[in-house]
């Protein structure tokens, strides 16, 4: 049962795996969110903005960054500074007549070089108010899954995936069998491909990715028939061991 200090939390901390994408930053794979898909959210939940929740800008500011140089020896020269938006914003929500407020900042290249040379974004003010928003939603728990890294394992996000496509399905009993039988061919294809293992080590190795599948998706009956394939094989192989 949800708790009064987690009834916002809970209500949001799935996200909507339709307003995700893969993206990277700084060589780091992330998912990216939507940022107007977590303001519809926080609508849903609060009211429209301006009356059910908002925010206002306490501080924007330009910051200087490294130099940046172009050449070498001396045909070295300066082509200026790297410069990064800031906006620090106050988040503010009602709950049950109450006012919340959060403080969070959004930060993003203003100027910088490229491999064509120095460019500068003019949407960068945007994005950081984008950014510190989302960064405030996210201490309500908006989106949670995806900052606490449970979008990392794949067999959640594959779950969140099938669970969603029935929410919004017109024909939610058709997604739903299409759904079983596609999970019936999953099974079979595992327990196939585990059958034909021809060592201990791939057998382990199929075993453990199946398992966290089935696992991950709390079906039992997948588990036990998996099992049963993994001992199955595994006494073969260790009796053509021997």
């Amino acid at each position: 049962m949800s708790t009064t200090n987690m009834r916002i939390w809970e209500q949001v901390q799935a996200t909507d795996t339709r307003y995700t994408k893969n993206a990277e930053v700084g060589g780091q794979k992330i998912t990216s969110l939507n940022g107007t898909a977590m303001v519809m959210k926080a609508t849903e939940v609060f009211g429209p903005v301006g009356i059910g929740w908002g925010w206002k800008v306490l501080e924007e500011r330009f910051d200087d960054g490294h130099e940046v140089y172009a050449g070498d020896g001396d045909k070295r020269i300066c082509l200026g500074r790297e410069i990064g938006h800031t906006v620090k914003i106050q988040l503010w929500f009602m709950q049950d007549g109450q006012r919340g407020e959060v403080e969070q900042y959004g930060c993003t290249r203003y100027q910088y070089k490229t491999k064509y040379g120095m460019t500068t974004d003019g949407e960068a003010p945007k994005k950081s108010l984008t950014d510190a928003i989302k960064k405030a939603l996210s201490m309500l728990g908006f989106s949670a899954d995806v900052f606490l890294g449970m979008f990392d394992d794949q067999n959640y996000v594959q779950q969140l995936q099938a669970e969603q496509a029935i929410e919004h399905a017109d024909d939610k009993a058709a997604e739903q069998e299409r759904q079983r039988l596609e999970r019936l061919d999953w099974l079979k294809s595992s327990v196939e491909t585990m059958a034909g293992a021809v060592t201990m080590h791939e057998l382990k190795t199929l075993y453990t990715r199946f398992i966290k599948n089935a696992t991950a998706r709390n079906e039992a009956a997948f588990i036990r028939r998996i099992t049963e394939t993994y001992e199955s094989r595994k006494s073969y192989l260790e009796d053509k061991a021997a």
